[in-house]
């Protein structure tokens, strides 16, 4: 009779998987881009910019999503008297952009493909 062949189990990558419980949300990606992709140097963007700016965002997702991106530490919120608050990258924020932009890369050569 035949050895039977013991596979290893499969297990997810513990980084990757924290990486996504916030990359992973849907308009996550977009916003931090967004921030990245201000006017050169980029600036602070207020929060009707980035709903104007993110075409089909609702409201309520934005605050939740930027919410998120708080709690994450991705992303500063200012009030600087007496204009409106303001939402900038962290250095972890603008760590990712790097990221994103082969990601954005990769989609666009799948849409030319």
């Amino acid at each position: 009779m035949a050895a039977r062949t013991t596979l290893a189990p499969l297990t997810a990558d513990a980084d990757l998987t924290a990486a996504f419980e916030v990359l992973g949300q849907k308009w996550n990606g977009i916003i931090l881009h967004t921030l990245a992709t201000r006017p050169a140097p980029p600036r602070p963007a207020r929060f009707g910019e980035l709903c104007t700016a993110i075409d089909r965002i609702s409201v309520k997702m934005l605050a939740g999503r930027l919410r998120e991106l708080l709690d994450a530490g991705l992303i500063t919120h200012d009030r600087l008297p007496p204009g409106p608050a303001t939402y900038t990258l962290t250095t972890d924020g603008r760590a990712l952009l790097p990221g994103l932009e082969r990601i954005r890369s990769w989609s666009q050569c799948r849409r030319t493909a």
